[in-house]
């Protein structure tokens, strides 16, 4: 018998139900979260057979097969085995438990730390004798970057009329990475560049360029970003989104560029430290368009270092990390850690930026002992305008001014302007005068450049905070008003001028220089504020940074729409870690036999520091010389790095011996290093395990010394065999008699 009423009912019934699925799955998904599984070594070279096993894993804690395979993010197959998945939090308890699995990690985001360096570092083309020279200047040798990648796609907002202005960019190809000078690319390669969406590989790929991935999925997870979405916010290709990567590449190994004009001022030939080695990319980083900060997962960097190993770099450089104190930022606890330690493994040298969150101690990011982590110097060149006081004391500017020498004007300090709305209140003030402010947020500037327009203020100069003096500001160059920064305490120096004039009843004064680039002598050498410094907070025993390398005011290669006639100015450790890789390239022509731990032994015992370089060392943001825990070994000396004489080695089982140390146990260490450690013993780990202290590096550092302690080290002789080496003992300058 047919009921209608019971008929509606149970129809009702199912949609409700239908409903509260959806719901609930939708409030499940919600939930979870990206974890990374890592497995260890990979049991054979099958990589589907690889793959699928990580479903059955997955299966086994989602339900199915089938609903793991709609969780999996990323599979790690080519050189170790792991996989990234969307997971509850129980769920990822319940995968920890799984037999085989050694580590569950929550996805980690971290961030970029974005010429005449070159001849500073003794690598000038006309010197047949140095490093450049003697090995073809880095020919047959591939740079993997991992950064945001190679070309700029530049979309950009001024808000300098009424009417908001959109400018959008385009990308091609840059002279910075011509291949005039490049033969074939080389027959082990085995990496790929294929157009897809905006980046057309027959235009952006050749012969110094040879390849470029992008990977996006693990940051998608972590902000719960649709496919959708995400395809409107991003351009989904190589195209590099922010310079950065564009800067980093040339950098290590840009092609030669003659004659170049940065904003009027001559700066001649620029080049990169390898410039004949080749180039492939792997674009992690994307711009955040709230804060406008570069973010990448831990997930994606994952899988890119998986891909770089797999297609045949020799090199890995990473201009990514952690800003601010770090804990547990290493080996089976750090995303780059385990990458890291994998690449090594495969005789890959890991270079890496140390961060820009100094001058506070322990903020040293990348610190694995198996990393190259590079600190930032300054080089021996500076482009400064004279800012003169009333009392003829001179400050030197950051940012070009492209105007002529101006008499004194009337200095206005708006120290108590600390938001828009009270910027607005003194603009009746400005006409006629140079404004002072304390900048707070880089992203600010626009504003204060749209408000003061049109009211007949002179210039603005703006008080940067440390973290925002790695931004290139002399892209704001042609807007109306002329525009410099100062650091904090020149920005003082200024202050305490304006308040003594104020206080004895006299009008401050100021006059603006003419834009000059300083050179030699006339620059002090330091390492800048913004870089991060040790003690190593995860593992004081272990020194870091471990060399220092120009990262303040590099002139590289730079998108269409960023910069000037393709070039721009940029600050950090990122800008710092290409140098080195740079360096490292020319190392591996040099002695293509040495370990990456050979490689690092010979860049941290012939760096320049307070005992071998002719000027003193400052550390800026200190007051003080700088120190190993500011600069490591010292600043990078290429040419004796190509001649150490001894050096000091370490194989996998100085490494082995290393993870022992931190605790981790038998079965743990086993999975993850039988790969590429001979770990057919059961017993991995020793009874007795070594200290710390006598892992072979080229530095010693002792955390908490209080009695006489012995402490061993193994050199090797890589100079003329009937060399005789004599001991010397130094102690660092504060703790001279």
């Amino acid at each position: 018998m047919n009921n209608p009423t019971f008929s509606y009912v149970l129809l009702l019934f199912l949609l409700i139900f239908t409903c509260l699925r959806e719901i609930i799955a939708k409030a499940e998904e919600a939930d979870t979260q990206l974890y990374i599984i890592y497995l260890g070594h990979k049991p054979h070279d099958d990589h589907e057979l690889i793959t699928d096993s990580h479903h059955d894993i997955l299966g086994q804690v989602i339900g199915s097969k089938e609903e793991g395979k709609k969780n999996m993010v990323y599979s790690y197959r080519h050189v170790f085995s792991g996989f990234a998945a969307k997971l509850t939090d129980s769920q990822a308890k319940q995968i920890r438990e799984l037999p085989g699995v050694i580590r569950v990690i929550q996805n980690q985001i971290y961030k970029t730390h974005t010429t005449r360096s070159w001849d500073f570092l003794g690598l000038s083309k006309s010197d047949p004798n140095n490093l450049l020279n003697k090995t073809n200047q880095g020919d047959g040798i591939i740079i993997g970057i991992v950064d945001t990648d190679l070309i700029k796609f530049f979309l950009t907002f001024y808000k300098l009329h009424a009417k908001r202005q959109f400018f959008i960019g385009i990308w091609g190809d840059l002279e910075g990475f011509n291949d005039k000078e490049l033969g074939p690319i080389p027959s082990r390669w085995k990496g790929s560049c294929k157009s897809e969406a905006n980046f057309n590989a027959t235009k952006h790929c050749n012969k110094k360029i040879i390849g470029a991935r992008w990977y996006i999925k693990g940051l998608m997870e972590e902000y719960k970003l649709n496919q959708t979405m995400v395809e409107k916010s991003y351009n989904l290709s190589p195209l590099d989104e922010d310079g950065h990567g564009t800067h980093v590449a040339y950098t290590a190994a840009g092609s030669y560029v003659n004659n170049i004009q940065y904003y009027g001022l001559n700066m001649g030939t620029s080049r990169g430290g390898a410039p004949l080695a080749r180039l492939a990319i792997y674009k992690v980083c994307w711009i955040n368009k709230v804060d406008g900060e570069t973010y990448l997962g831990g997930a994606d960097a994952l899988a890119a270092i998986d891909d770089a190993i797999k297609d045949g770099v020799d090199i890995i450089s990473a201009s990514v990390g952690f800003n601010g104190r770090v804990f547990s930022e290493v080996d089976f606890e750090s995303l780059l850690g385990i990458g890291s330690v994998h690449a090594v493994s495969h005789g890959i040298p890991f270079v890496a930026a140390g961060g820009n969150t100094g001058p506070e101690p322990n903020t040293i990011g990348n610190v694995s002992p198996w990393i190259i982590t590079v600190a930032a110097s300054n080089e021996d060149r500076d482009i400064v305008t004279p800012l003169t006081l009333g009392n003829n004391n001179t400050i030197l500017a950051q940012e070009i001014f492209q105007g002529k020498n101006q008499a004194f004007a009337p200095l206005l300090v708006a120290r108590d302007v600390t938001n828009k709305e009270e910027l607005k209140s003194i603009v009746k003030e400005v006409k006629g005068k140079v404004v002072m402010i304390f900048l707070e947020d880089k992203k600010d500037v626009l504003f204060y450049l749209t408000t003061l327009n049109n009211t007949g203020v002179l210039a603005l100069i703006c008080v940067t905070p440390p973290l925002e003096q790695n931004t290139d500001f002399n892209q704001l160059i042609g807007v109306p008003i002329p525009f410099f920064t100062v650091d904090v305490e020149q920005g003082t120096q200024i202050l305490d001028y304006f308040q003594q004039c104020k206080s004895n009843n006299q009008d401050p004064m100021i006059k603006l220089g003419q834009t000059r680039v300083v050179e030699g002598n006339e620059v002090f050498q330091k390492v800048a504020k913004f870089s991060s410094r040790g003690p190593n907070s995860f593992a004081p025993d272990i020194l870091k940074p471990d060399v220092a390398a120009p990262g303040v005011g590099i002139l590289a290669a730079a998108p269409p729409n960023k910069g000037n006639n393709g070039f721009q100015l940029m600050s950090g450790t990122s800008m710092a870690a290409p140098h080195v890789s740079g360096i490292v390239a020319l190392l591996k022509v040099a002695h293509p036999d040495w370990s990456p731990a050979a490689i690092k032994s010979a860049l941290v015992t012939t760096a320049w520091n307070e005992d071998t370089y002719t000027y003193e060392i400052y550390s800026e943001g200190t007051n003080n010389l700088a120190n190993p825990f500011d600069f490591g070994g010292g600043i990078s000396n290429p040419n004796g790095a190509m001649d150490p004489g001894l050096i000091y080695d370490m194989d996998k089982n100085d490494y082995l011996n290393y993870l022992c140390t931190l605790g981790y146990k038998n079965d743990m260490v086993q999975n993850a290093t039988s790969y590429f450690f001979d770990t057919t013993n059961s017993t991995i780990c020793p009874n007795e395990v070594p200290s710390r202290l006598d892992l072979n590096l080229p530095s010693i550092s002792i955390s908490n010394l209080k009695n006489s302690i012995i402490v061993r080290r193994t050199v090797t002789n890589v100079g003329d065999v009937n060399s005789i080496y004599k001991l010397v003992v130094k102690p660092p300058k504060k703790y001279r008699d």
